[in-house]
């Protein structure tokens, strides 16, 4: 509102007026209210933001007890499994599975049934184009599920394979081409699942599924769906698939061709180094993010030319507590200090710690070698470590009170949920000094503007007055 073009710029009420907007009256109300709510919302964002750091520190110390404890139970028994001719099968082994080289002949590979040939009874040159076809029900049983689907004269292929591959069935269908002709297939899905036709005979020669003969209608059969047959151990063993988890225990066998090949079954060395190095992997992850996280200074800064030396503080640093480094200090002095009764040490392993960056590093090389030459001594190792470990990294590490990290997360949680309130509050006080400060504007609005048009009728009275003196004069 342009107060002075209003009651004139001489105006002490419109000038008044001009100098308190209702936005500067709301700012002047709500001030101190909105500088209390940014000082809670950086609260908040700080308990937000420890309580995300400890979450990801407890996270780091459960995937390394998790590993842990897993090289203590079945993981340090990885086999691998080969076989000598992969064209005619190929294998996969778990832990249990006996060592050795098993001799075995794929005799016959399970196979789907196909029907279909383009021998149709109408030529059929677009599958989209009506089949001219007598009004029936054709139907067939396959998978224990009975397809049924109503034909007539308007019938067309493509509508005869939509309503196959929409019946659920394990069955899928086809307008197959020959040459400029077109007719219908069928394939089933499972193996060992045979296709029986009931019902409208006439309508599938029509379309190739069977042929007319001088003895009735014969079916036009690509393949027959047949079983797998593997000879093993002078025994064939049948399967409906062509995968086997039962021929060899605990090893899947895949065939490929009919033919000879000997399966054999090793411990898988390679993967147990790869198990035991991830684990130290997750050790060294959790280092990182307690130094980023709750390290007061970057570790590995240099001191500056100072006589007491000086630090590069870390500005990533939310939690301002030494329980994370020291615990997990603690942790790494278990690790490096154990040795069992055998002699065996992480040192042994080729697992070695770095105390200046706080990490192990494992040597593939000499961690292989030992697994090689003492599988169940590293393994009993492991065991009788983490037995040593596991208390105090999972007092860490649980998600549940009391625990080191989840009594800090509760703590922040429950202090996060009182700032939320205060903000709540805070907010509210707002929009009703807000509400206070628009009713009080309106009145100071209606009683300035009653003074400006006082003022103005002043003025114009003694304007008047002093032009009858001037005549009167």
């Amino acid at each position: 509102m342009n107060w002075a073009g209003v009651y004139g710029n001489n105006n002490v009420a419109a000038q008044m007026l001009s100098d308190l907007s209702l936005s500067n009256m709301e700012s002047l109300a709500i001030e101190p209210l909105t500088q209390q709510l940014n000082t809670l919302q950086q609260q908040l964002s700080t308990l937000q933001s420890g309580s995300s750091a400890w979450t990801t520190l407890q996270g780091d110390a459960g995937s390394f007890l998790t590993g842990l404890n897993n090289l203590a139970s079945t993981t340090l028994q990885a086999m691998q499994a080969s076989t000598s001719d992969p064209n005619v099968a190929t294998a996969a082994a778990d832990g249990n599975a006996p060592t050795g080289t098993y001799a075995l002949t794929v005799d016959q590979l399970a196979e789907p049934e196909i029907d279909g040939t383009a021998s149709t009874a109408i030529a059929i040159t677009n599958p989209n184009a009506a089949l001219n076809l007598s009004t029936a029900t054709v139907a067939f049983v396959v998978g224990g599920t009975t397809v049924s689907i109503a034909v007539n004269s308007t019938t067309t292929l493509n509508q005869l394979v939509s309503a196959v591959d929409q019946s659920g069935a394990p069955v899928d269908a086809q307008a197959a081409q020959s040459g400029s002709n077109y007719y219908l297939k069928l394939y089933g899905t499972q193996t060992d699942q045979t296709i029986n036709y009931i019902n409208g005979t006439v309508a599938l020669s029509d379309v190739g599924i069977f042929s007319s003969t001088a003895s009735g209608y014969q079916l036009n059969q690509v393949q027959q769906a047949t079983v797998a047959l593997v000879s093993y151990q002078g025994a064939t063993v049948s399967n409906s698939s062509n995968l086997y988890t039962n021929l060899i225990p605990n090893v899947t066998l895949s065939l490929a061709s009919t033919g000879s090949t000997d399966v054999t079954i090793s411990p898988n060395y390679s993967q147990d180094t790869q198990s035991i190095s991830s684990v130290f992997q997750n050790f060294n992850t959790w280092v990182k993010d307690t130094e980023n996280l709750a390290y007061a200074v970057n570790p590995g800064s240099t001191a500056t030319s100072s006589t007491s030396g000086s630090y590069q503080f870390n500005n990533n640093q939310v939690i301002h507590s030494p329980v994370p480094m020291m615990d997990l200090n603690q942790v790494a002095s278990q690790l490096v200090g154990y040795r069992n009764a055998q002699g065996l040490s992480l040192g042994t392993l080729g697992i070695t710690y770095n105390f200046k960056t706080s990490t192990f590093s494992v040597n593939s090389s000499t961690l292989t070698s030992a697994l090689e030459s003492n599988l169940s001594g590293v393994q009993q190792f492991f065991q009788q470590l983490s037995n040593t470990v596991s208390p105090m990294t999972q007092n860490f590490s649980q998600a549940s009170t009391p625990g080191v990290a989840a009594d800090a997360i509760t703590s922040d949680s429950t202090q996060e949920n009182q700032v939320n309130q205060q903000i709540s509050n805070v907010k509210e006080e707002i929009k009703q000094a807000i509400a206070n400060a628009q009713s009080q504007y309106s009145a100071f609005v209606k009683t300035m503007t009653t003074l400006a048009e006082s003022q103005n009728a002043f003025n114009s009275f003694t304007q008047t007055q002093q032009g009858n003196n001037q005549q009167g004069g």
